[in-house]
């Protein structure tokens, strides 16, 4: 079995899906992870796609979905494991609630552990395997209304400077990337979670975070034009699969590397301020 193999969560829309196909388009085996058997059937129409009924917080899903692909690839093992799936939570702290909290923590750190937990038994047996997690800019910087997002994004930069120092220079190479926006149906559950938001807050909230809930519905239609086709992402971890040393982190699109660069040059005071601003201001079209 020379093929190639990947497995890629959260494969039914957006980053994931367009992975899925560019992935097999190029000749490889893939396995894209989907939470329903309609999902499953959609990215199976593409050739040299096989579907896994994966939910990322279900350890005994995650086992029995390497447990599949074990049987198929036996002692090829695996090449790539693409940890995609996520979702965001948003809103004041003093808002977010405990069960908000630990759905957000679940799925987004807990899940990629538990997708790498038990794909590195399978990616072990590859000479040349690699772990490539879709993280986000927040990974970096924090923004207001997204405190649980920001917090599971940060903390998989612990995770995955802990893992590579465990493993050492033999185990898989592992790349963390971090995209600005992007266009996915995320953008969508982003500005139905403003809309509620907006429509649950007491005055007093409203007062308090009001204006910066106000622009966050104004400017979701603005970044999504604005935003990079999942198709792009998709090529960048094409790229890093392919290489011989792939980059530890990735930031990818103009956005996220001029967030980066800011927030290292200047004074954070001075970036804080403008974080605040930009998120309480119309973005002129």
């Amino acid at each position: 079995m020379n093929e190639r193999a990947a497995v890629v969560t959260g494969a039914s829309t957006g980053i994931g899906y367009a992975v899925v196909k560019r992935l097999a388009e190029s000749g490889w085996q893939v396995w894209g992870g989907t939470r329903s058997q309609s999902d499953g059937s959609k990215i199976e129409r593409h050739e040299g796609v096989s579907s896994l009924r994966l939910e990322v917080t279900d350890e005994r899903s995650v086992k029995t979905a390497f447990d599949e692909v074990l049987v198929s690839r036996g002692s090829s093992g695996l090449d790539l494991l693409v940890a995609n799936a996520g979702i965001v939570v948003g809103g004041p702290l003093e808002h977010v609630s405990q069960s908000a909290w630990k759905r957000q923590l679940d799925v987004n750190v807990i899940g990629v552990a538990l997708s790498i937990r038990h794909a590195l038994p399978l990616l072990e047996i590859s000479n040349q395997s690699r772990i490539i997690v879709v993280g986000s800019i927040n990974s970096r910087i924090g923004l207001p209304l997204l405190s649980p997002y920001a917090s599971s994004k940060h903390a998989l930069v612990g995770l995955l400077s802990s893992l590579r120092r465990e493993l050492g220079p033999d185990g898989p190479r592992i790349t963390l990337l971090e995209p600005g926006a992007i266009r996915t149906p995320l953008w969508g559950k982003v500005d139905q979670m403003s809309q509620e938001l907006d429509e649950d807050l007491s005055a007093e909230a409203r007062h308090k975070y009001g204006r910066f809930v106000e622009r966050a519905i104004e400017n979701t239609t603005q970044i999504n034009r604005r935003a990079l086709d999942p198709v792009q992402v998709a090529m960048v971890i094409e790229k890093c699969a392919n290489r011989r040393y792939p980059p530890r982190r990735r930031l990818i699109g103009r956005d996220a590397r001029i967030g980066a660069a800011l927030n290292i040059l200047l004074p954070s005071k001075l970036f804080d301020f403008l974080v605040r601003r930009s998120r309480s201001v119309r973005i002129s079209k």
